[in-house]
């Protein structure tokens, strides 16, 4: 397996990704300019992308984890724990002071081993992307 730090991903790579783990593609969001990241990391088996985790924030008081992503096969094998504690390590050393993620709750247990706990908050959805 390949890590790399904040190196472009193919728009395609990304959208099978989300695929395949049951997520809509956004194939169209992937490629559009105005989408940015503050952090990202990818891990490749080969040239597979199977893991992935993107981060958004304004570089000073708060951060987004987002997309933490591995594929079905590879779940189960520490990459997911491994991507959250990367992004979660280079956060810190950006001293970042609020660090964000939403989850379901059959994954709250996952999270909580890395320090997060449970807020209220509202999310809202405003299209549907094939």
């Amino acid at each position: 397996m390949t890590y790399t730090f904040n190196e472009a991903v193919s728009a395609k790579a990304l959208a099978d990704l989300r695929e395949a783990v049951g997520w809509n593609r956004m194939v169209n969001e992937y490629v559009n300019p105005l989408l940015t990241s503050y952090y990202h990391i990818a891990v490749y088996e080969t040239d597979l992308l199977i893991g992935y985790v993107d981060c958004v924030s304004n570089g000073v008081t708060d951060a987004y984890i987002q997309d933490l992503m591995i594929h079905p096969y590879y779940q189960r094998k520490g990459i997911g724990t491994n991507l959250m504690l990367k992004m979660i390590e280079y956060l810190k050393e950006k001293h970042i002071y609020m660090i964000s993620v939403v989850f379901d709750e059959d994954l709250k247990s996952f999270y909580k081993k890395f320090g997060f706990y449970t807020m209220l908050c509202g999310q809202m959805e405003t299209y549907c992307s094939k």
